[in-house]
């Protein structure tokens, strides 16, 4: 093949790729918007079916046409692992039509996983830097249209547009454009994660700007959510964030009032604050002690209840005693719900489809070769963006996604996948490993 025949495909790829990322960051949530105006029908699972269909193709042309290479081929058998034992799995499940399509209104079964590592290899393939960083913008710009939603929703200004259950009206738990609130904390953490390394990266004044307005718009909406699972998710953003910002003190640049001194005088206002509404017994903070009781007593020895954890407690403990007959292939993807309750009763009338930590969700429901499969994917991914770190080469990029996807991991011992904000993890998770792993071959191209 002539070079410059090779020089097209890659630019065709490249930007195809990076397009049709870009297109999906948006649909998502477009989609769901769509739905409410409606009134009928989920458009965001063919929406992620179609767009990773047509990301497969662009990256095999890509990968088969000698214009790029990976350096390490790890990842890329731990993917093929993970397929194989997610078909296992839902070959052996308890209801096989859940396991391949998806619970309704859950929907996820092998074909979202399926959907889930393309997205990986897709945004792993990305040769270009400033490609990278155009993925991110869109996840901030998407983010933007859920947090503006959320906001209407909040304060019923278009009921119609916005409606979501009357359960949670009530108590104002806003699900966005996420279906639910804690998915919504999920989405808003990454993207806190992404706003507060460009905070902590940025060049000028302009950009430092940009990227605050971001990470407080994000911070916004994970507090409107009420979701503890968000907090510590946030938590973990400002741990990063201030660990990094210290490490690189000395090589970044400064000038009068930047990231780093913005960053020391925040927290110390912050905590100021929350010194204040400690000692005048402020209702908010009342409500925060009083669930971090509610968390912490059943780790300190105190008995577990309906309601510890938000009945999370109960569930995991009761869970764990299946382990012994679902450890090999696990129940099937996406039939918790069906293995839990052919034991156990509902919980106050709840119906616990998911295990509310995806980690033993993985482990029940796919059996423990997988979720030690899925670990090595999230540690590879990881070892490689701290590898930036380490040879002092990391970017925005870098930072972004190390700060985004650490919030959401730690955040799933609490937390659900749900497409409508996991599909932001796997595209960062292939971001970070990209700028490590990859090597395109077209240099006149690649930067």
């Amino acid at each position: 093949m002539k070079e410059k025949d090779r020089n097209l495909i890659y630019r065709f790829c490249e930007l195809g790729g990076t397009y049709l990322l870009i297109a999906l960051i948006f649909m998502m949530p477009i989609s769901v918007i769509f739905r409410q105006i409606l009134m009928r029908g989920e458009y965001f699972p063919v929406v992620l079916d179609l767009f990773s269909a047509a990301l497969l193709f662009i990256t095999l042309i890509k990968l088969t046409q000698g214009v790029m290479r990976f350096k390490q081929k790890l990842l890329l058998i731990l993917l093929l692992i993970g397929i194989s034992l997610i078909f296992l799995s839902a070959l052996n499940s308890l209801n096989q039509s859940f396991s391949f399509q998806g619970k309704p209104s859950r929907y996820e079964g092998f074909t979202t996983w399926c959907c889930y590592f393309t997205l990986l290899l897709s945004s792993l393939s990305l040769c270009e830097e400033k490609h990278r960083r155009w993925v991110l913008y869109a996840m901030l710009g998407a983010g933007l249209i859920n947090g503006i939603y959320t906001i209407i929703q909040y304060f019923e200004i278009m009921p119609r547009l916005t409606y979501y259950s009357e359960l949670y009206r009530e108590v104002k738990l806003v699900p966005g454009l996420c279906g639910n609130a804690n998915f919504l904390a999920a989405n808003m953490v990454m993207l806190s994660g992404v706003g507060a390394a460009g905070f902590i990266m940025a060049q000028n004044w302009r950009q430092e700007l940009f990227f605050l307005g971001s990470l407080m718009f994000s911070i916004t909406i994970v507090l409107m959510t009420k979701a503890m699972g968000g907090l510590l998710g946030l938590c973990v953003v400002f741990l990063l964030m201030i660990t990094v910002m210290l490490k690189e003190w000395k090589r970044r640049p400064h000038w009068r009032m930047d990231s780093g001194q913005l960053t020391i005088l925040g927290t110390a206002a912050i905590l100021l604050v929350l010194l204040i509404m400690l000692v005048t017994n402020h209702p908010l903070m009342q409500r925060f002690i009083q669930q971090l009781q509610d968390g912490l007593g059943p780790l300190l020895g105190e008995t577990i209840s309906e309601k510890s954890g938000s009945g999370r407690y109960l569930v995991w403990k009761n869970a764990l005693n299946f382990i012994p007959q679902t450890w090999l292939l696990g129940s099937g993807p996406d039939t918790f719900g069906l293995l839990y309750h052919s034991v156990y009763p509902l919980n106050n009338a709840q119906y616990y489809d998911k295990a509310h930590n995806e980690y033993l969700e993985v482990l029940l429901t796919m059996g423990l070769p997988m979720l030690l499969c899925l670990l090595s994917i999230y540690g590879t991914c990881l070892k490689n963006i701290l590898q930036r770190f380490i040879s002092k080469q990391a970017t925005w990029v870098s930072a972004a996604c190390l700060f985004a996807v650490c919030s959401y991991l730690v955040q799933a011992f609490f937390g659900i996948s749900y497409m409508l904000s996991a599909h932001l993890l796997w595209i960062l998770l292939g971001l970070g490993a990209g700028q490590q792993l990859n090597e395109s071959k077209m240099r006149n191209y690649a930067d």
